[in-house]
């Protein structure tokens, strides 16, 4: 057994670690018995690497407690600064994905709260942020979508593709990066889709918000609206627009109008984090967001009426397609369920 995680089963006198599925950075999740409160999760941070500082648990921390008056955020019930270990509440196992997926006839209601999330960080999370909070201090800016656009390149046109982007794309990159980086003047979660949203009762809990920064007014609702792992209704997708649109008291045209941009740069990016997660880790649960996020992209050039870029994303579509259904058998197995 992994000696951090022995250690703190026993300071903090829990048992019977169970592996959970985590998400897509490195930290490791186990749901452990707890003796008081029947279950909890048990999460083991990535440590320092030489001359590199990981301060992901830091800012977990600092984020939660920034959050935790204003959304509904999974209380820390233990942690050990040293070993970069957090006891944290169970949440239970129902993600808004799941929840959809079993009862997709509540999916307007789960829109409307889904949408008073993004209206909240957008609103008194982004006025009451301290300016010089590092959560503020850092942004998405023109280096950063930079390296998101190389490694989308690499992980999933180079790799998963096995082709090169056409250079109009990385024309388009460059000009999308400057104008999102100049509307980087809200708090986003950065990562706001159905599994990092949890269902306990009636109420939505957000989770991996540890890489909050400032960005784009949409750039969470083009995570969501656009989510590799859930096509809403054109209803529900009408409330999520609504919520947002309301918030900020933008027109109809001036919030599509930077929508798009924002849905074009986060599903590229995307598609970069499914083709690394699915070739470098075998992660098969991925697989199914591609084709998703690929039909969205093919939509976001249609709204933008970019010619090019539709057969493009028609193309990549079927080239990905055809790439999923190759993929050995353990990974189409777990795929098809």
């Amino acid at each position: 057994m992994d000696s951090r995680l022995e250690a703190a089963l026993d300071r903090w006198a829990c048992a019977n670690p169970r592996p959970l599925a985590g998400d897509a950075g490195t930290r490791r999740y186990f749901r452990v018995d707890h003796p008081q409160l029947g279950t909890a999760i048990l999460v083991l941070h990535p440590l320092d690497e030489a001359g590199r500082a990981d301060e992901t648990y830091f800012e977990f921390r600092a984020l939660q407690a920034y959050l935790d008056p204003v959304l509904r955020v999974p209380t820390i019930l233990q942690a050990h600064d040293g070993d970069r270990c957090l006891l944290l509440e169970d949440l239970g196992d129902v993600s808004l994905e799941e929840r959809l997926t079993t009862h997709p006839e509540e999916e307007q209601a789960w829109a409307m709260k889904a949408g008073w999330v993004l209206a909240t960080w957008l609103g008194p999370l982004t006025l009451g942020a301290p300016p010089r909070s590092f959560f503020m201090a850092r942004s998405f800016d023109e280096p950063k979508f930079a390296f998101e656009w190389s490694f989308c390149r690499e992980h999933f046109f180079q790799e998963f593709l096995q082709k090169d982007p056409p250079r109009w794309l990385d024309r388009l990159m460059e000009d999308l990066h400057e104008s999102q980086a100049g509307r980087a003047n809200f708090l986003a979660h950065r990562d706001f889709h159905v599994r990092n949203l949890m269902v306990q009762g009636d109420r939505l809990v957000v989770i991996d918000f540890q890489d909050a920064r400032r960005g784009a007014a949409t750039y969470d609702l083009a995570s969501i609206l656009y989510d590799g792992y859930w096509d809403w209704s054109p209803e529900a997708g009408r409330l999520l627009v609504a919520a947002v649109r309301q918030e900020l008291g933008w027109s109809d045209s001036d919030l599509w109008e930077e929508l798009n941009l924002s849905a074009v740069q986060r599903n590229l990016k995307a598609l970069g984090t499914f083709g690394f997660q699915l070739l470098h880790r075998g992660k098969a649960r991925f697989a199914p967001a591609i084709p998703r996020t690929l039909r969205h992209l093919r939509g976001h050039f249609q709204r933008m009426h970019h010619g090019e870029g539709v057969l493009a994303a028609e193309n990549w579509l079927r080239v990905a397609e055809k790439r999923l259904f190759k993929l050995p058998g353990d990974d189409a197995a777990e795929t098809a369920g």
